[in-house]
């Protein structure tokens, strides 16, 4: 004999996986190249992975410009989309390889394994494993002159990934860093 629950819950499951499907195909003719990402390097961040939910004709702003170049060859990463985008890049590389990437955030040096701050890297504060101390973000390979700590940058390159014995990080060959005045929003969920 079967509990009158489960057609409940038969008929409820339907529902959500009927409706998850109708939703992902609406957003998938709005998107055309992958374009969402976060990671976790050196720290416990694990974010997880959502896609854009913002029609292509939202005005950009300065924080949250549009997701690809006219050429498509540039990914943006947006504020919307911080973490998921990044995340995107360091689970499918091969996606992104040879993609010049944009990202704005702030300026830190982290700390190597060996307990030294000499890290560069741009990032924003995020989830984590005990609360809000989580981070998202790309370490910096450059040449030029940094900028003073917590400044908020906007950082151009191609990503690459560098083993680090029992784990990969995630870094930027920088072709450009550019100092901006207007700061986005430093905690990002998403």
């Amino acid at each position: 004999m079967k509990k009158p629950g489960t057609l409940f819950l038969a008929i409820i499951l339907l529902g959500i996986l009927i409706s998850g499907c109708g939703a992902k195909k609406e957003m998938d003719g709005r998107s055309q190249s992958p374009d969402s990402a976060a990671q976790s390097q050196k720290t416990e961040l694990n974010p997880q992975a959502q896609f854009p939910t913002s029609p292509p004709s939202d005005p950009p702003s300065a924080s949250s410009p549009p997701e690809t170049s006219a050429d498509g060859n540039t990914l943006i990463i947006s504020e919307k989309m911080f973490l998921t985008q990044i995340n995107d890049i360091f689970y499918n590389f091969d996606l992104y390889k040879d993609k010049t990437i944009v990202v704005e955030g702030m300026y830190m040096l982290f700390f190597n394994q060996d307990g030294v701050q000499d890290t560069p890297a741009v990032y924003r504060r995020g989830p984590g494993c005990c609360g809000n101390d989580g981070w998202g973000g790309f370490l910096l390979k450059y040449d030029g002159d940094y900028p003073e700590d917590n400044a908020w940058i906007k950082v151009t390159g191609t990503p690459e990934l560098v083993n680090n014995e029992y784990f990969q990080d995630l870094y930027l060959n920088v072709s450009s860093i550019e100092v901006l005045e207007e700061r986005g929003e430093e905690f990002v969920s998403q």
